[in-house]
């Protein structure tokens, strides 16, 4: 999230500074686009939807709202335990 924060904030600075700050704004965004921490993002992002579409199915949604925030605190908490 934070690479994203970054690349807006970079290109916003870069297009001030004309046609060079625009290259290197693409630069950036290729590098984001092709990062391992996106491709993570992206991962666990369809997981969760994946889950909601199952337990939703399953239960109706009136249930799986609770269920899917237990979920995504599972999952940040076990990035956390895996980062440390």
């Amino acid at each position: 999230m934070e690479t994203i924060i970054g690349f807006i904030a970079g290109y916003l600075t870069g297009v001030s500074e004309g046609r060079d700050g625009l290259q290197r704004a693409r630069k950036s965004l290729e590098a984001i686009r092709t990062s391992p921490e996106l491709r993570r993002m992206v991962g666990e992002a369809v997981g969760v939807a994946q889950a909601v579409v199952s337990r939703a199915a399953k239960g109706g949604l009136g249930s799986t709202v609770g269920e899917v925030t237990e979920l995504i605190a599972s999952r940040a908490s076990a990035r956390e335990r895996r980062a440390a």
